[in-house]
């Protein structure tokens, strides 16, 4: 394990580490991705690429990642919105917003979104780039690492994690991934894809009484009434001026997977991930909806966010029996794709 790499090589797959406002980043690409990570700020994705189009499928939310960026005020459920830039966090050891668990006071999506991670080069080739990302939480016991991988002509991002308790005792957590969508890629004539009828439950957020769905109302995928009785199809994207926002878990999934698709780009970004591990895809939609703190209207996006564990913060998963326990000394491994698709049909 090491940190040589060519980082002359502006051609085939490549690595870029530098600095901007006092924050490490990283870009990894290959001839049809580049991908742009910020290390001191949770190994954020805040760039997703597809090169041959141009299109961006990460959503931005201003240039937060700043060291000379102070808040005012400690917010009591933590300051993860005062940094969010947009783009896809990874959320670990859970969602809880300014809740105690273990006796640890935890702030809102948990701690490694907010923590600088160390980045060590596995492989460097034209063909091949793999990079190792890992972080040490601060009030829970848990190494979490992440390998990246990137291959010559595959429009593919390959992602293989562990987390693993150092402590001496079982303790109980929630993981999840936060893929905000956007850029140039999201509009009105994107679809969500998931196979099968999945059942819907809406759930609880503090964003403005705009909700479509009341916390605990349930249906099938995709047609839903809302809570006003209009009747809506959650797989089809509105335009921002629709200022629609709901939140809703999707559960008993067909197969752990999803697609975004744009008709017109004629292009999709999708992941695929272990079902037994992350059994609940959480959907966020944000189509100029959610008004006050922290988007006040402006935020036009997408999430789908596979989760291991539902519902609420990591305190009620706890209380609900939904959150699982990983042993003293144990570690868990999962592996998944985020992919690029073209849908050309011709």
């Amino acid at each position: 394990m090491g940190r040589n790499y060519d980082n002359r090589r502006n051609y085939g797959c490549r690595i870029k580490e530098f600095t901007i406002n006092g924050f490490r980043h990283m870009t990894i690409e290959n001839n049809l991705l580049k991908i742009g990570i910020a290390l001191d700020k949770g190994a954020d994705i805040y760039e997703f690429l597809y090169k041959p189009k141009d299109i961006e499928f990460m959503f931005s939310w201003g240039a937060h990642m700043d060291r000379n960026i102070v808040p005012g005020v400690a917010s009591c459920k933590g300051n993860f919105m005062d940094y969010y830039e947009g783009g896809w966090q990874e959320l670990f050891p859970g969602i809880s917003c300014g809740d105690t668990v273990n006796g640890a006071e935890t702030g809102m999506h948990g701690e490694v979104a907010l923590l600088p991670w160390n980045m060590d080069v596995l492989e460097d080739s034209e063909e091949k780039i793999q990079v190792e990302l890992s972080v040490s939480t601060l009030r829970f016991p848990f190494i979490l690492k992440k390998n990246l991988t990137l291959l010559i002509n595959d429009p593919v991002l390959y992602v293989e994690e562990e987390i693993t308790n150092t402590g001496m005792q079982t303790l109980q957590y929630q993981w999840g991934h936060h893929p905000a969508i956007g850029g140039n890629f999201l509009d009105e004539n994107c679809e969500i894809i998931v196979k099968g009828s999945p059942a819907i439950k809406g759930v609880q957020a503090d964003l403005g009484d705009v909700s479509c769905l009341k916390a605990g109302q349930e249906g099938i995928w995709p047609v839903v009434t809302d809570q006003y009785g209009n009747h809506f199809d959650l797989s089809k994207v509105e335009r921002k001026e629709s200022k629609t926002y709901r939140e809703f878990s999707l559960s008993d999934l067909e197969e752990a997977e999803f697609v975004v698709k744009n008709n017109s780009l004629q292009l999709g970004f999708g992941m695929r991930w272990e079902k037994e591990l992350f059994p609940n895809l959480w959907v966020w939609q944000m189509y100029g909806g959610g008004f006050n703190y922290p988007f006040y209207g402006k935020a036009y996006t997408l999430a789908l966010e596979m989760w291991n564990s539902l519902p609420g913060g990591l305190s009620e998963a706890i209380k609900q029996k939904t959150a699982p326990s990983i042993e003293p000394s144990e570690s868990k491994k999962t592996k998944f794709q985020v992919f690029v698709t073209l849908t050309d049909d011709k």
